[in-house]
């Protein structure tokens, strides 16, 4: 039998684990949490009377659906990272692909079940995922080919409920373990050493920083319709969890206009808003070759000022009509690239068209974490922050968002907005009054609140806004700054 004493980095199971994110979902999906993309005719459903989500896909190709834990769960190098759930995967399907575990578009590790066979029955993998080099690649190991104890792999049923986990270090070179928890045992199904390993020469992932995920994908017409089932899950730090910490920045009003007027009578004027860029590598923009024509299969740029794929792998951001949108770069000539949806890998929703800005790059996982508020206002006022959900995000009327890297905070992976004067959307996470006659400088502490994330297409990073209301009879005049840390690694 495979150690099942020791974590991936050696030390004993006896030594402090501390869960670092957790859900149930007794009362429903956790929506703030947790972000839903489907595409196609897949649905996920809460399930009140079990406390789980059901994943539904129809017999369509092409129908998807993803529930993802909004956090990137942030490695830690000298820890293992671990998390377990409950799934049902039910009867397999050729066609179908369900997967968990901690996993993206790009990397992770996570079982999957797809197609049966006869040494397979249940279709059953154990996967590692990679985008090391520039191509995604899925390395899939068969239940048959797992070298945990083949006795008591044999006697694994998945179509019945199941308690799964799965473990890895990263460093490049850690090792990786998928397991189940049979009669209350943490048993080791499959396991990988990536160090010294044969033929292994390069990271086996190209980041260890990673959600939680559940996934059903057609990759083709089913027999019947199916349904993937999850319950409750937790991530937890082998051998404790160092405080998260990040470099820390203010994000606040500008040296010309140091407080801005709130008129009277205003209802959540948004004095002052922050949120991450979206790339978190620039490697390539439109100031270097302006788009001349796009599709929503391709871009296509003045010269040729491109090596033959040099930017396979990578992703674009780029705008059109004030909205941002991502894609994955298939390949590239000289002059052109080859896109695709970064989730789904069909062509965009909507085209690149000439003219608009772009960026190359990776898309930015990091995460903001706020700390502190500094806020002063001239008069009575109601103070709320608000921030983004991935069904309600703030939308900002009239923003113009600057970036820190150019006011003054070279490294910072941020940007800030102080000419908004209006707003939809969000969630109100925090509220106070700021007195009558002036508050003098108030400190807020902001640590309890979430952090600062992006969406699972990584064209949507969460924003963050400091909204003021007025009475009829008086105008404030409010200043502020947002102090927060950016984890970017």
């Amino acid at each position: 039998m495979l150690k099942t004493t020791t974590d991936v980095v050696g030390r004993l199971k006896t030594s402090r684990h501390q869960n670092i994110y957790e859900a149930d979902f007794e009362y429903g999906p956790q929506p703030l949490r947790w972000e839903v993309l489907t595409a196609g005719s897949g649905t996920a459903v809460h399930m009140p009377g079990q406390g789980g989500v059901a994943i539904n896909v129809t017999t369509a190709s092409g129908d998807l659906v993803v529930r993802q834990s909004r956090p990137y769960h942030r490695y830690q190098p000298g820890k293992s990272m671990y998390m377990a759930s409950a799934c049902l995967f039910g009867v397999p399907d050729a066609n179908n692909r369900q997967r968990v575990g901690f996993f993206d578009d790009s990397n992770g590790i996570f079982f999957e079940q797809a197609g049966a066979t006869a040494t397979n029955p249940f279709g059953m993998y154990a996967v590692v995922r990679s985008d090391y080099g520039g191509i995604v690649t899925d390395t899939r190991f068969a239940l048959p080919d797992w070298n945990g104890e083949a006795e008591l792999i044999s006697k694994l049923d998945f179509t019945r409920i199941q308690m799964i986990w799965v473990e890895y270090a990263w460093y490049g070179a850690g090792c990786l373990r998928w397991g189940i928890i049979y009669n209350g045992d943490l048993i080791t199904v499959h396991q990988i050493g990536m160090g010294n390993r044969a033929g292994q020469a390069a990271p086996w992932a190209r980041t260890g920083n990673l959600p939680v995920r559940y996934e059903s994908r057609n990759v083709g017409t089913l027999a019947a319709a199916n349904t993937f089932t999850h319950y409750g899950v937790s991530v937890v730090v082998e051998g404790g969890v160092d405080e998260q910490r990040g470099f820390t920045y203010a994000y606040g009003m500008s040296a010309a206009l140091p407080r801005r007027t709130v008129p009277q009578n205003s209802v959540r004027y948004p004095v002052l808003s922050m949120r991450n860029r979206v790339m978190g590598t620039q490697e390539y923009t439109q100031a270097s070759a302006a788009i001349t024509a796009g599709t929503t299969t391709s871009l296509t740029v003045a010269g040729t000022p491109w090596a033959v794929n040099q930017w396979q792998g990578r992703c674009i951001s780029y705008v059109v009509s004030g909205v941002t949108y991502t894609a994955r770069i298939l390949s590239n000539t000289t002059s052109a690239l080859t896109l695709a949806d970064v989730v789904t890998g069909a062509a965009l929703a909507v085209a690149p068209v000439a003219g608009q800005n772009y960026t190359i790059g990776l898309i930015n996982r990091g995460q903001i974490l706020p700390r502190q508020l500094l806020i002063s206002s001239s008069a009575l006022a109601i103070v709320e922050i608000i921030a983004s959900t991935p069904s309600s995000p703030v939308v900002l009327t009239g923003a113009s968002f600057a970036a820190l890297n150019t006011l003054g905070s070279l490294n910072s992976f941020a940007e800030r907005d102080v000419s908004a004067t209006a707003l939809t959307g969000g969630e109100v996470v925090m509220a106070f009054t700021a007195p009558s006659g002036g508050s003098g400088l108030q400190q807020i502490d902001l640590s309890n609140l979430f952090a600062l994330y992006n969406t699972v297409r990584g064209d949507r990073p969460d924003v963050l806004t400091l909204a003021i209301t007025t009475p009829s009879a008086a105008s404030a005049d409010v200043g502020a700054h947002f102090i927060c840390q950016e984890a970017m690694s």
